[in-house]
C-alpha cells in the first residue's frame, strides 16, 4: 500500500472510533431521556426488554470500537516499513482511549440505573 492510502485508511478508523462513541453517547442519552419521560408509566418487563436491547447495543459499539483500535496500529506498522514522515510525529495519547473505555463502562451501568430508578423508588416508598 502506498503512504496515502495507509494514512487515508488510518484517518477512516481514526474517524469510525469517534463516530461509534458519538453514537454510543447518544443513545445512551436517549435511553435516559426517555426513562424520565416515561417514569413510573412503564412496567418492571419493558424496562428489563429496554435494558437488554441497550446493553446489547452497548456491547455491539464496544467490540466495533476494539476492532477499529486493534487496526490503527497495523496502518502505523505499515507507515513505519515504508518510512513515512507521518511516523515522526508524536504518538497519540493513549489516556484518550482509556476514558472512552470507561465513559462506555460507567455510562451504561449508571443508564441502566436510571432506567430501574422510578421502579426502585416505588418499591422503597412502599416499605
Amino acid at each position: 500500500m502506498t503512504e496515502f492510502e495507509l494514512l487515508e485508511m488510518l484517518k477512516q478508523t481514526s474517524s469510525g472510533i469517534a463516530q461509534e462513541f458519538e453514537f454510543f453517547l447518544t443513545v445512551t442519552f436517549a435511553v435516559i431521556f426517555a426513562s424520565y419521560a416515561v417514569g413510573n408509566k412503564l412496567g418492571v418487563f419493558p424496562r428489563i426488554v429496554i435494558c437488554v436491547l441497550y446493553l446489547s447495543s452497548v456491547l455491539i459499539f464496544m467490540l466495533r470500537y476494539e476492532i477499529l483500535s486493534n487496526q490503527i496500529p497495523l496502518f502505523q506498522l505499515g507507515l513505519a516499513e515504508i518510512g513515512s514522515e507521518y511516523m515522526k510525529a508524536p504518538p497519540a495519547v493513549p489516556i484518550i482511549g482509556i476514558l472512552r473505555r470507561s465513559i462506555m463502562v460507567v455510562g451504561s451501568i449508571v443508564t441502566v440505573y436510571i432506567v430501574f430508578r422510578p421502579v426502585i423508588s416505588q418499591s422503597e416508598e412502599k416499605d
